[in-house]
């Protein structure tokens, strides 16, 4: 039989990829697009693209590669973890790059891309993919911080994932793996870019003639990517990453105060969905009061207190403003005995975790605090960061009522 030319086998593979897109109803996460897992310092990590990325056949977030890939990583560092997705089911190579823009990626650990399965189905020609994925890779390396570790995954068979019914082997297989092969090339001359091949394709059960088609095997690529990327954060973590300095850094007044102004939570009455967070901190770390602040224009406004906290207090002596200006959680064990806090006449100890805006602007604090001093120690810091967290869901959420 002869073998079609290949402008008419590209056309008949993008028809039918577009047919096959357009009637599946495969369901993806609805919520914001993070994972996290427990622990302090966090590692902060952007997988970028699509496929994996998008999180097909899953509700949430957090049961796809963000959140699987946290939890991957943590266990791997014994650090907290933090994955955010940015991806578009229908970016390609030649469009990648647009999806940084608006984005700030200085403070991050690593970036993961995952891109190609959608270009191999359109039998995209190796020099556009070689032209694409080189743009993507010189607007990260302007992007990124210099100690940023960036991680691209090879094209697994089009014909292993779920949603497409291919022969395995087939010409739009072997495209994929020229397509591979011109990612090593292009990757090789970049010292902080490494090539990562995906996850085998699940095997099928015993007496299945098929491999289960039904979801992405998130844990699967979570283990190969958390494999290679925490020896890489660690080695760079040890040569002194200034990542996490770039995160820490203090942001511009006005920005910070645009995003609390943008959160419209300024002057309005308490909202259960925070108090149950902040009354929870007051409990679970055993404090006389607790507390969510915003640090708005010369001003610490608490939108909500548990126990003994003020609704209002002056900028000057706002423990919280300091707390947002570090960017890292803080402790202050007697603050009579702190040149910074002295005037405190109520509050002895103090500890606080920064609060982000959905867009990653510092507005504000947890907090819980007490009349007497108490060690830094005596303070679950992984337990407030992960109370802080539950406070940025809720600001992400839309309320159905206050």
């Amino acid at each position: 039989m002869p073998r079609l030319p290949l402008p008419l086998v590209r056309a008949w593979v993008r028809a039918r990829y577009r047919v096959v897109d357009e009637l599946l109803s495969t369901p993806r996460p609805d919520d914001h697009p993070v994972g996290h897992a427990a622990g302090t310092d966090p590692d902060r990590v952007l997988v970028l693209g699509n496929g994996p990325a998008v999180g097909w056949g899953v509700r949430s977030h957090d049961l796809a590669l963000p959140g699987t890939l946290a939890r991957a990583l943590s266990t791997r560092t014994g650090r907290g973890a933090d994955v955010t997705a940015l991806a578009d089911p229908d970016v390609t190579v030649a469009t990648a790059a647009s999806l940084l823009d608006g984005h700030d990626l200085a403070g991050l650990d690593a970036v993961v891309v995952v891109l190609g399965a959608s270009d191999a189905l359109r039998l995209v020609s190796r020099a556009r993919w070689s032209a694409g994925l080189t743009a993507l890779l010189d607007a990260l390396e302007e992007a990124v911080d210099p100690f940023c570790e960036i991680v691209v995954t090879g094209i697994q068979p089009p014909s292993s994932i779920p949603k497409f019914t291919m022969r395995c082997g087939g010409v739009v297989d072997r495209h994929a793996r020229s397509l591979n092969a011109m990612t090593e090339a292009v990757c090789a001359p970049w010292a902080r870019v490494h090539v990562v091949s995906p996850p085998p394709p699940a095997a099928a059960p015993e007496g299945v003639g098929e491999p289960p088609r039904a979801s992405v095997p998130y844990a699967a690529w979570a283990a190969v990517l958390a494999d290679v990327l925490a020896p890489l954060v660690d080695v760079a973590l040890a040569a002194g990453s200034t990542a996490r300095r770039a995160r820490e850094a203090p942001q511009t007044d006005e920005r910070r105060i645009a995003a609390v102004r943008a959160l419209g939570l300024l002057d309005t009455p308490a909202e259960k969905r925070f108090d149950d967070i902040v009354e929870r901190a007051r409990v679970l770390l055993g404090a006389q009061g607790a507390a969510f602040s915003l640090i708005d224009d010369g001003r610490h406004w608490n939108k909500s207190v548990a126990g003994s906290s003020q609704v209002e207090v002056p900028i000057a002596t706002s423990f919280c403003s300091q707390t947002v200006r570090s960017g890292a959680p803080m402790v202050v064990p007697d603050a009579w005995r702190d040149d910074r806090f002295v005037s405190h006449p109520s509050v002895r100890f103090y500890a606080g975790h920064p609060v982000e805006s959905p867009d990653g602007v510092r507005i504000g604090a947890l907090c819980v605090v007490d009349a007497e001093p108490r060690s830094a120690e005596s303070v679950d810091l992984v337990l407030l960061r992960e109370l802080a967290l539950q406070v940025q869901r809720e600001l992400r959420a839309v309320p159905t009522g206050r």
